[in-house]
């Protein structure tokens, strides 16, 4: 019989004008949809700079981390373009002096603008890339973000139910996660652990925003296949049937654009603005307030200064 050694695949290098080409459209990519995660930028050169990878393949995606740090260490991209929410540190919030605690104080200053509003508006997101994509948006509106990061902990959800209570409003979760086994057990999962914390009085309305039974049905976006296996598939294919969706495909909401991610969030939270009269009136105290500690530093500075022992232009002028 005879032996046959298994033969190697050689896939054939890209040049240098290639990679060049390469980082390039990867930039561009980047540009237009930062802030974005890595992933975001890996589905949106799906089809144009490289194919989606199948199975349990990792190559082109590897490509793209590879390529995105090189951008970046090379500073020919700005890092602030790719979030990465995965990293935290804790530390309390320390001072140089008074007057960096003022200041800081005035350039972070925030009202409340929901307080006149008649429901708490929260977005949670399956993912902590997912919520860098979004940060933009609820930081401009003043609305808390949540990372579930896969499956929500009791804990987690336990504690938003108790805020709940003590504010005694009515709650807006606002939701943004995958289209597939697991990704479809998160909302329920919260939604289920939220009413049984609440006791079944919490006035809760929840949103998804994506990715959503329209997004899959419309075939506009990357999919990938169902691993059957996941010990949520039962109750998925049973949800996809009922959406008249085949129940082998999923899409991950990092198929969506970042762009139409923050259209689609901001629409939502936009259209929860009950009272447009208090809101914009809120707003403009808001300014005023700030505009109140910014005229505050001057007078701090020369308290300190005085204490200090340092006489100030003034106590010069007077004598």
């Amino acid at each position: 019989m005879a032996h046959y050694d298994a033969s190697s695949v050689k896939r054939p290098r890209r040049t240098k004008a290639q990679v060049e080409a390469l980082r390039q459209a990867m930039a561009s990519i980047t540009e237009a949809a930062q802030p974005c995660s890595v992933r975001h930028v890996y589905y949106l050169g799906i089809g144009d700079l490289w194919d989606k990878d199948t199975g349990t393949s990792r190559r082109h995606y590897s490509v793209v981390v590879r390529e995105l740090g090189y951008l970046r260490e090379t500073g020919r991209i700005p890092w602030g373009w790719i979030t990465d929410g995965t990293r935290m540190v804790r530390q309390e919030l320390q001072y140089d002096s008074l007057e960096d605690a003022m200041e800081r104080a005035a350039e972070g200053y925030r009202r409340n603008l929901w307080a006149t509003q008649s429901r708490r508006v929260e977005v949670w997101c399956e993912s902590d890339s997912v919520g860098g994509v979004l940060l933009p948006v609820t930081s401009a509106w003043g609305v808390g973000l949540y990372s579930c990061r896969g499956q929500s902990s009791k804990t987690f959800v336990y504690e938003a139910v108790q805020e709940y209570a003590r504010q005694g409003k009515p709650v807006t979760v606002i939701f943004a996660g995958d289209w597939d086994p697991t990704g479809r057990c998160v909302p329920r999962s919260v939604i289920e652990r939220m009413h049984r914390y609440g006791n079944g009085e919490l006035d809760l309305d929840f949103q998804q925003i994506a990715v959503t039974a329209d997004d899959v049905r419309s075939a506009q976006f990357t999919t990938h296949d169902v691993n059957t296996r996941d010990v949520n598939y039962k109750r998925y294919r049973e949800e996809c049937l009922s959406e008249g969706i085949d129940p082998h495909v999923a899409v991950e909401v990092e198929a969506l654009t970042p762009g139409l991610l923050r259209s689609r969030l901001n629409d939502a939270i936009e259209a929860l603005v009950d009272d447009v009269r208090k809101w914009n009136i809120e707003a403009r105290t808001e300014e005023a307030e700030r505009e109140l500690l910014r005229s505050l530093q001057g007078t701090v500075k020369k308290i300190v200064r005085r204490t200090a022992g340092e006489p100030s232009s003034e106590d010069g002028e007077s004598q």
